[in-house]
């Protein structure tokens, strides 16, 4: 067991260790070169976020874009065949939403609610640029499918997109760990799959009725995604 210092011997101590006093330290305050002007506004932190996204996500909306367009320039695309795009799209959103939630596996959502901005800030920048990553792959699944479908193309496509949007965000705000990228992987996968069994079943999923059923799913597919990520964005540590 450590004695107790004495007084005496402390007051020796802090003598013998105490820091001297600075010399020439204005002078060497002078000789700084001037600090710039502190970075900051939104598209300063737009260009950041831009930057802190991998290129990989960039590269995978592009080849799912381009995989869209050259399945329409096949010889025979027709509406019998069209229906693989609805099942490709989520698989074209699950690199966006891996990178979404990107800082919970990487351990980095601590650092990020200590930067100057708040993590939502961060987080919603990060969306905004994700989100227009995928308008482009959207685009080129309806120059697809819109001349052998027309105007339904459009439900026929969002109804599974908005389903695994909604499932990605339910999981990565159920899912805070290195767990995520798999979560949304099991939930784009599943839609897939869905949408391949449905079409595969004997149902008359292109009749006229069936419209108002796709329409009502293109409805709740949005409403559920924007309720859920007005959630995750509540919820601590999101991101």
């Amino acid at each position: 067991m450590i004695s107790r210092i004495d007084p005496k011997t402390r007051q020796a101590l802090q003598a013998a260790f105490a820091v001297p006093p600075p010399s020439r330290k204005a002078e060497f305050l002078r000789s700084l070169p001037p600090l710039p002007p502190p970075a900051g506004g939104p598209l300063w932190l737009v260009r950041v976020q831009l930057r802190y996204i991998r290129k990989r996500v960039w590269l995978a909306g592009t080849a799912v874009a381009a995989l869209c367009l050259g399945a329409g320039a096949l010889p025979g695309w027709n509406a019998d065949r069209a229906w693989a795009l609805s099942a490709l799209l989520p698989l074209g959103l699950l690199a966006a939403a891996a990178e979404l939630g990107r800082s919970a596996p990487c351990g980095m959502a601590e650092l990020e609610q200590a930067c100057r901005y708040d993590l939502r800030q961060l987080v919603l920048a990060r969306a905004w640029l994700l989100g227009l990553g995928q308008l482009p792959v959207l685009a080129a699944a309806l120059a697809a499918a819109g001349p052998v479908w027309g105007a339904a193309a459009a439900l026929y496509l969002l109804a599974p997109y908005l389903l695994a949007a909604w499932l990605c965000l339910w999981a990565l705000g159920v899912c805070r760990g290195p767990e995520a990228p798999f979560a949304c992987a099991a939930a784009c996968v599943g839609v897939a799959v869905l949408r391949t069994a449905l079409e595969q079943a004997p149902l008359a999923l292109y009749a006229p009725p069936a419209l108002w059923g796709w329409g009502a799913a293109v409805l709740l597919g949005a409403g559920l995604t924007a309720r859920q990520a007005r959630r995750w964005l509540a919820a601590p540590g999101v991101g």
